[in-house]
């Protein structure tokens, strides 16, 4: 089953988003890195259901502009546009062949895999891969060399739950392109919640762990 990975908000200023949404929400914030071969770097905040928030910024644009990953052709599109926001997230797959093939055999256009590393604060390197169905304003799909995306100090998981993403509707794309099941407007993942609205955002809920 497909989880939850992360949210991405696109941000002029990653650090100065990260502290204001710390202290609206009471959560935990950290640096995380640079991606050296697009341009970006991001601040982090974890959760109690392995899933996080990105807050993402560009601090080299002739790098951003010329990447060829759909994310920060994307994030570069809205900053040139003037947005900034919660623009896109991440399902977590253990098994990105699998959704290769999956993809293949339902003739799901795509780009990927396309690897990511970045330097991590303690000097070690992690890496990742990730999947774009070319389809409009879906999701990606990430697959992490470790499993799972998690700070190095587990104090830094907040005790809040990343619960749910609400989505535009309609569910049926989700189901087609992911093979995934519904209920009415609801898709269960393996540790939180697709919601469909009718409203236009991508947007998201935080749950404290007792709820």
């Amino acid at each position: 089953m497909l989880a939850i990975d992360h949210i991405v908000i696109a941000s002029k200023n990653p650090e100065k988003d990260a502290k204001e949404f710390e202290e609206k929400y009471g959560i935990k914030y950290i640096p995380g890195g640079k991606h050296t071969n697009w341009g970006t770097f991001n601040y982090l905040a974890y959760f109690d259901n392995d899933c996080y928030i990105e807050w993402l910024g560009i601090f080299d644009e002739q790098l951003a502009r010329n990447s060829d990953n759909p994310l920060v052709q994307k994030l570069v599109k809205q900053f040139s546009s003037g947005k900034s926001g919660v623009y896109s997230f991440a399902l977590r797959t253990q098994n990105m062949n699998k959704e290769l093939e999956y993809f293949t055999q339902h003739s799901i256009a795509y780009k990927g895999p396309l690897p990511g590393s970045r330097k991590k604060l303690d000097g070690s390197t992690l890496s990742w891969r990730m999947l774009f169905p070319d389809r409009a304003n879906l999701p990606f799909l990430i697959e992490w060399g470790d499993g799972v995306n998690l700070p190095d100090d587990k104090s830094k998981i907040n005790t809040q739950q990343l619960a749910s993403v609400q989505l535009p509707y309609h569910p049926k794309l989700y189901t087609d392109t992911f093979a995934l099941s519904n209920e009415g407007d609801i898709i269960q993942l393996e540790n939180g919640k697709l919601l469909f609205t009718t409203d236009s955002e991508l947007d998201f809920t935080l749950h404290e762990t007792n709820q």
